[in-house]
């Protein structure tokens, strides 16, 4: 008996979460929101947080972490559908397969009429409309990853450093244009000035913004153990 459709069909209606797809379309709406919330908190916006810092890069930072958040609920979502898409099938079926005591000794239960027309009317009136819910959810979340996935790719085409990087791993931009290897100020062309010029070494100083200009450049910030550069980074660089 626990293995005919419209047992389990009770049981999706029970589950914590087949349940969800039976719910009015607000409190329905609110169970993918809440889900949505989570996910973010504690997957999307951490793993996010570890590439872009959201006081510099706000927009990436949001896509970046609703992407991961919508991939998680598009997983809730489609493990909702294949539960009710598999009942539905059995439902709407003149035989199912069932098991008498495990997988070895399979059988086929051939359905009476007065069975199988309740179970094709329990199929046609509320497992169809629920697959249409959660097929429209799936479309929705869909679009919305896809629509997310292309601004992200796009902000990252045009912040990328020389290298390729962006956010946190990205060289930090020069404060001045005009410099050359980590050079900030316009009037300093070369690093061996600021060893016998006040003036241009003041005047990179006030160019760097009272970061050490090796934190703008991997190669030279990796020969003095950037690690002091850290405290600089929310600031205009990245690791």
């Amino acid at each position: 008996m626990d293995q005919r459709p419209a047992t389990q069909l009770k049981e999706l209606r029970d589950s914590q979460l087949y349940s969800w797809a039976t719910l009015n379309r607000e409190a329905y709406l609110k169970r993918i929101a809440f889900l949505f919330t989570g996910s973010f908190c504690l997957l999307g916006g951490p793993i996010a947080y570890q590439t872009f810092d959201p006081s510099r890069q706000t927009a990436e930072f949001l896509l970046s972490g609703a992407l991961g958040a919508g991939f998680v609920v598009s997983l809730a979502v489609i493990r909702i559908y294949l539960g009710w898409s598999y009942v539905g099938n059995r439902l709407l079926s003149a035989a199912v397969a069932y098991e008498e005591t495990g997988w070895y000794d399979g059988q086929t239960f051939v359905k009476p009429p007065e069975v199988l027309t309740r179970d094709r009317l329990l199929g046609t009136y509320e497992v169809k409309p629920t697959l249409a819910r959660l097929k429209a959810t799936l479309l929705g979340t869909g679009s919305s990853l896809l629509v997310s996935a292309v601004l992200l790719i796009g902000l990252i085409n045009s912040q990328a450093d020389a290298d390729g990087m962006v956010g946190r791993g990205a060289a930090a931009p020069r404060l001045l244009p005009g410099g050359e290897g980590i050079l900030y100020s316009k009037s300093v062309k070369n690093l061996a000035d600021l060893k016998s010029d006040d003036e241009a070494a003041a005047a990179e100083a006030a160019a760097q913004g009272g970061r050490p200009g090796y934190c703008g450049d991997r190669f030279f910030r990796a020969a003095a153990g950037g690690s002091f550069c850290n405290k600089f980074d929310s600031r205009g660089g990245g690791r």
